[in-house]
């Protein structure tokens, strides 16, 4: 009877967590990591118990039984779908997740076949169940952990308002932002061709960027109005101008040029 319930009760377990995983949940550290550590130490130590008695045939297939079950668990960690939500770890199982839970019975089922014809009992048991899905959800748990320590998103708060590793996590975040600033680059920032010459002056006993390389920053003189630009831009006049640069200075150059298009029109308005 004992045996019915336990395989009833992991049953139960993992149709729970394989619900949870598929609807998408924030990941507290110690359901994800302490509990399946927790699972396969209490499995281990249920191996022995009433009465059973582990033979070298039953280590060898528990540990073929182990290898699959965290080599799932990992293939299950790639799977879920991480990221951070409320700046929280937060994971989903997509839909075809539970061929992987379906390989994962697939396979206990199959060992159990084996260990009974090898004459492993123990590991053909229903006893070996909660420490195989202990060491599934610690492969699962490696990849979150991986996730997290690369991101440096920390797991969910706990009931009691804590963060798993909450503090080694945000050493991680501020480990690049902690270092305390560099000596300054020698060479200035690159500038696009539309951005906006620098407002303040060189330093003394330096030549600006225009003067120190005249040939790679040759002087550019601006035509008079409504002439064409001989390097080929379009005239400078009110109906072809192109803006260039910030918006603050075009919006400036094109009130600009408008008063003195208003102003040529009033001067030939008054000249005939």
């Amino acid at each position: 009877m004992s045996e019915v319930i336990r395989v009833l009760a992991v049953v139960a377990v993992i149709g729970y967590v394989i619900g949870r995983q598929l609807m998408g949940e924030p990941l507290r550290g110690k359901r994800v990591v302490v509990l399946p550590v927790i699972l396969a130490v209490a499995g281990v130590a249920d191996l022995g118990e009433h009465g059973r008695h582990v033979e070298p045939a039953d280590v060898a297939c528990l540990v073929v039984s182990g290898l699959i079950a965290v080599a799932i668990g990992l293939l299950q960690g790639r799977m879920m779908r991480l990221e951070s939500r409320n700046g929280a770890l937060w994971g989903q199982m997509p839909v075809r997740g539970l061929w992987l839970w379906a390989l994962l019975v697939g396979s206990r089922l199959i060992m159990t076949v084996i260990a009974l014809a090898v004459g492993a009992k123990v590991a053909g048991s229903s006893a070996p169940v909660i420490m195989l899905l202990g060491i599934n959800r610690l492969g699962q748990a490696a990849i979150v952990m991986r996730h997290a320590l690369a991101t440096g998103i920390p797991f969910a708060p706990e009931k009691d308002g804590t963060s798993f590793l909450s503090g080694f996590l945000s050493g991680q975040i501020g480990g690049a932002a902690s270092r305390p600033p560099g000596p300054a680059s020698r060479y200035p920032p690159q500038r696009g061709p539309g951005s906006p010459e620098p407002d303040w002056a060189p330093a003394s006993g330096q030549d600006s960027w225009h003067d120190a390389d005249p040939a790679r920053y040759p002087s550019r003189v601006p035509p008079p109005a409504g002439d064409a630009d001989p390097a080929g831009h379009p005239p400078t006049g009110p109906a072809g101008y192109v803006p260039h640069g910030g918006a603050a200075p075009d919006l400036a150059t094109l009130a600009h040029l408008a008063g003195e298009w208003l102003a040529a029109r009033h001067q030939r308005g008054r000249h005939p």
